[in-house]
């Protein structure tokens, strides 16, 4: 082993070494990224993850895209590295398959490596890591020596800036968010004096750790109706209608210093807390509904609402119209981003947008008398915005067929091989990332789910698999088999029927032995179901999406493949019945204004022009 040819200058320039501070399973989790040393090719800006192990005081260190020579040998994940106080690994032996050369290299971590007069070891620290694996497969002439060499990321921006609505007010503003206060456009002077529609509060979400909110109210300027509005963006008062969208908006500009949110990443949703009081307090009042929106960008000028077609510039889009609770009380909303395919991977700038109403200058702003100059207003409170990345696990298949996780957890009496089997994971994030690693002593097989901001939160999932063990060669012997199949090995042959089968066989030295097997048979699993949608109702079923299926007479019939616990065959079929969504409002007469569909707690209701309300059959309600 060569090892000074390789690495002396990159130890030259290394300061970690075994005398590190003590150090926690917790101080080490996150992402890493640095320069990757791979017999001497240098591959700079590589990430890896250090995650905690599934057993106390150790570690999974998640190695993604290794590569040797020109070809791409998948991830190498190691289970459960000891790590002692002072940010030491160690692991020996460690077994990986890597499907990429059909072959299971070993594994081992390496210490005690002397550089310079230096001792240097595989160590992380709660900043920085040095990392040394020796890698051994039988088509390598001599082992792959693997150095990475990296700091915590700890700086990325993945978060809402100021999502809290904390800190000290400025200008009438607080820091990360605009209103009317700092207005431009035409009509700015009309607006810029408007304080009381966008205020700090001390009515806070339940459970918040914050000490403010941010409370929005609608307003009359100059006669016209104004939403209450706050943006990371920058508010335009352009034109005295409402809504003329040519010239009132929010605007997000990639030159306009402090009112623009620079953004790369790739977040599932946008949840954040509201406490809605709109003055007319009817629920079934279709005009009661609050707005927020969040749009991803390009490095592009945008502004909402829009006046053209911005498609090549939009890279997601999220969107939530909502109304009040029934005690005007805090609720916790999440709207999820649709990615479009045209940018999906040029992030650069988010523009987010709170206000009053769903519909510019709308809302219920009205007196209490015919000439009183005494309003009530719309209210929105609101806290703690967030963009959340998802990491859950989709689905696990092996060999094509789908695991049914009860939970993080599956057992299957499928045996145990992770050379032989093809292991496929898909997740709900994204941006999120899945890596499968194998417990050959336990027969496990860890599914981990990595999201995006795995370096802001240290958040991540972990499913586990348990696999059976091969039977035993000896005098009693147990195997399962699936319905329609038969079993063999090296006494019996070609057995279909689950009882106890025997016979006496010969050894080399002629001794003669009684082989017992007992032999089960597991049934493949089928269950069939129905259900009757609307046309376009936002519903899933097994990773279906059904609100994509059109109204039909005959049923749609889905089905959705997994594997039992026995490893069988096991279908699910949904019989699925889309019926014709209502559109077209109820009758009207001469003295009645036309109807409108109003959604309420996930039901869909007609208004007529005289305030009574049906429901989706017809039906009246009030």
């Amino acid at each position: 082993m060569e090892m000074k040819k390789i690495f002396t200058t990159l130890f030259m320039a290394m300061a970690l070494t075994a005398s590190a501070l003590a150090v926690t399973v917790a101080d080490v989790a996150g992402t890493f990224r640095g320069n990757l040393n791979i017999d001497g090719q240098d591959y700079p800006n590589k990430e890896v993850y250090v995650l905690p192990g599934i057993e106390t005081n150790t570690i999974t260190f998640v190695l993604p895209d290794f590569i040797y020579g020109a070809a791409s040998l998948g991830n190498i994940v190691l289970t459960n590295i000891p790590v002692d106080n002072n940010g030491q690994l160690t692991l020996e032996n460690a077994t990986l398959y890597l499907s990429a050369i059909s072959q299971r290299a070993k594994i081992t971590v390496v210490n005690g490596l002397e550089e310079g007069g230096e001792v240097y070891n595989s160590v992380l620290s709660s900043g920085s890591a040095m990392i040394l694996l020796s890698i051994e497969a039988p088509s390598l002439n001599d082992a792959i020596f693997v150095l990475f060499t990296g700091d915590k990321v700890t700086t990325e921006n993945y978060a809402i800036t100021n999502g809290g609505f904390e800190g000290t007010w400025s200008n009438n503003e607080v820091p990360g968010w605009h209103s009317f206060p700092s207005a431009t456009g035409t009509y700015s002077s009309f607006v810029t004096g408007n304080t009381e529609q966008f205020q700090p509060s001390s009515d806070v979400r339940p459970g918040s750790t914050g000490s403010q909110s941010v409370h929005l109210r609608t307003n009359l300027t100059a006669g016209a109706k104004a939403n209450g509005n706050c943006t990371n963006g920058r508010i335009n008062a352009g034109s005295m209608t409402a809504t003329d969208a040519s010239g009132n908006y929010n605007f997000s500009d990639p030159t306009a210093s402090g009112y623009n949110t620079p953004f790369t990443r790739h977040p599932d949703s946008l949840a954040f807390w509201a406490k809605y009081e709109p003055a007319d307090q009817n629920p079934s009042n279709s005009e009661n509904r609050a707005r927020t929106h969040a749009v991803i960008t390009t490095n592009a000028r945008y502004q909402d609402p829009e006046v053209s077609d911005y498609s090549a510039i939009k890279v997601a889009d999220a969107a939530i119209n909502y109304a009040a609770t029934s005690d005007m009380g805090w609720q916790r909303l999440a709207a999820p981003f649709n990615y479009t395919a045209v940018n999906p991977n040029s992030a650069a700038y988010v523009l987010i947008t709170f206000t009053t109403n769903q519909t510019p200058g709308g809302g219920t702003t009205y007196s209490t008398g015919t000439i009183s100059k005494k309003y009530y207003y719309d209210h929105l409170y609101l806290d703690d915005a967030e963009f959340v990345y998802n990491h859950d696990l989709s689905t696990l298949t092996m060999d094509g067929k789908r695991v049914a996780f009860n939970g993080n957890s599956a057992t299957t009496s499928k045996i145990y091989n992770d050379s032989t089997i093809a292991f496929e994971a898909t997740t709900n994030g994204k941006a999120s990332k899945s890596f499968i690693g194998f417990d050959v002593a336990k027969r496990q097989v860890h599914v981990y789910v990595v999201p995006e901001n795995y370096s802001q939160q240290q958040n991540y999932s972990v499913y586990t698999l348990t696999m059976a063990q091969a039977a035993q060669m000896g005098d009693t012997r147990y195997a399962m088999i699936c319905e329609g199949e038969s079993y063999s090995d090296d006494v019996f042959s070609n057995l279909t029927e689950a009882k106890t089968y025997t016979k006496t066989v010969r050894d080399a030295e002629g001794k003669t032995h009684v082989i017992r097997l007992t032999l089960s048979v597991a049934s493949p699993y089928y269950e069939e179901t129905s259900m009757t949608i609307n046309e376009g109702d936002q519903r899933t079923w097994e990773g279906y999406d059904l609100s994509k299926y059109a109204q039909s007479d005959e049923p749609y019939e889905l089905t959705a493949e997994y594997e039992t616990s026995a490893g069988c065959d096991s279908t699910l079929v949904l019989k699925l019945t889309v019926n014709e969504k209502i559109v077209t409002a109820l009758p009207t007469t001469k003295n009645e204004h036309v109807a409108q569909k109003v959604f309420y707690n996930g039901n869909l209701y007609i208004i007529r022009g005289d305030e009574t309300i049906y429901d989706i059959l017809g039906r009246r309600v009030k």
